[in-house]
């Protein structure tokens, strides 16, 4: 969870701050990497991508009624790594499973605790001298998130400095967002996606600049941005997320995604979250592809084809098919329908009155009947737009 430092709105995925320079040496290229992905095709060393749930296996993160964000950021990871790995240019780790870490990290976190500590303890005083020496800004414009835990924050940087080590070159954390102010079983105020990168000061800016606009592009094709003041730009520069590399600890491109809030109804409701998790996986998939320029032909969900049933769309309920309906008629230009947008008609799997309306809307648009449920003219409406 987190709450705002400072209160600023636009309604577009950018970056809030140009990128200017590093203030520290540059360990993290876009170029590098291409370079390298180049390279692995011809037999070199493939580019390794490191997949980390958030928080760690049995504790932490966001919860919603019976929902935990770890777990559900397992699902997601395991879904990324799955596409990813269909490329043999890259080899892939996922940091946990929703029991342990990976045992690499499992061991290098008893192996080296001391060093750890050390790492940090070197890696915040030469930050300070930085701060002091003026060639770093310390930031107050961006959201404030809540502090790990001692150890949590030590394995955090003991993965930054495992993956220093092993050689990673981009790190993707999977994260569900939260938001102060509201009960275990009542929702919050704020929802939609951001992907945060680390603050341009550091190393690793600008090759996590741009692999961040590309996995947000690809988002917000089916995703509205985060309607939480900073966060939706969609893009967010971060100095202080451990993730992210704090005090320039991460030498590696690395990306934290929220995907959406916990207590949004395209989490929230289980008859569609899984066709959910498998678009926000694709969607991130399509992104790194298009950041190493190799994109992903066809479009960018997996709901499509559907093979339509004729049914009654039921307000109130969630099902595939309604994600894939909700998809279809986005892709068609009639959802959400005339004066709405994503942000309050989520493509989500859930049916509420932006549903019906926007199938009415399509229904008028081929002469059909306006029921608002699909019938078998408009299910062969549906599959002869080639949906």
């Amino acid at each position: 969870m987190h709450r705002i430092v400072a209160v600023f709105l636009l309604c577009a995925v950018a970056v809030p701050f140009a990128y200017v320079h590093a203030a520290f040496p540059v360990t993290s290229t876009k170029e590098d990497l291409l370079l390298k992905y180049e390279a692995a095709a011809a037999g070199g060393e493939k580019v390794r991508i490191l997949v980390m749930p958030g928080h760690e296996p049995e504790y932490g993160g966001a919860e919603y009624r019976t929902l935990k964000e770890r777990d559900i950021a397992v699902e997601i990871a395991n879904k990324i790594a799955a596409h990813l790995e269909a490329n043999p240019r890259y080899e892939v780790i996922v940091a946990r499973d929703t029991l342990a870490w990976h045992p690499e990290l499992e061991g290098y976190f008893d192996r080296n605790w001391k060093g750890i500590q050390r790492f940090v303890k070197d890696k915040k005083k030469e930050m300070q001298k930085m701060l002091r020496k003026g060639a770093v800004e310390e930031r107050e414009f961006q959201v404030e998130h809540n502090a790990a835990a001692t150890d949590v924050a030590l394995r955090l940087y003991g993965i930054n400095k495992w993956a220093n080590e092993y050689g990673i070159d981009l790190a993707i954390h999977v994260h569900l967002n939260d938001h102060m102010g509201h009960g275990l079983a009542s929702p919050g105020v704020h929802s939609g996606f951001a992907v945060y990168v680390p603050d341009e000061h550091y190393g690793n800016a600008s090759g996590s600049t741009a692999l961040g606009e590309a996995l947000a592009k690809n988002l917000n094709k089916w995703n509205a941005t985060s309607t939480l003041p900073i966060e939706n730009y969609g893009v967010v520069p971060s100095q202080s997320l451990i993730a992210m590399g704090s005090n320039n600890t991460a030498e590696f491109a690395t990306v934290l995604v929220e995907y959406a809030y916990i207590y949004e109804s395209k989490i929230t409701y289980p008859e569609a979250r899984g066709v959910v998790t498998d678009d926000f996986a694709y969607q991130t998939y399509k992104g790194v592809e298009e950041f190493f320029g190799n994109p992903v032909l066809g479009d960018y969900t997996l709901a499509l084809p559907y093979v339509w049933k004729a049914e009654e769309i039921e307000e109130g309920t969630a099902s595939p098919q309604i994600y894939a309906l909700q998809v279809a008629l986005h892709s068609l230009g009639f959802y959400p329908p005339a004066g709405e947008l994503l942000i309050g008609c989520p493509v989500s799997g859930y049916a509420g009155p932006c549903t019906t309306r926007a199938l009415k809307v399509f229904q008028a648009s081929k002469g059909l009947e306006q029921t608002g449920s699909i019938g078998p003219r408009t299910k062969a409406a549906l599959q002869a737009s080639g949906l």
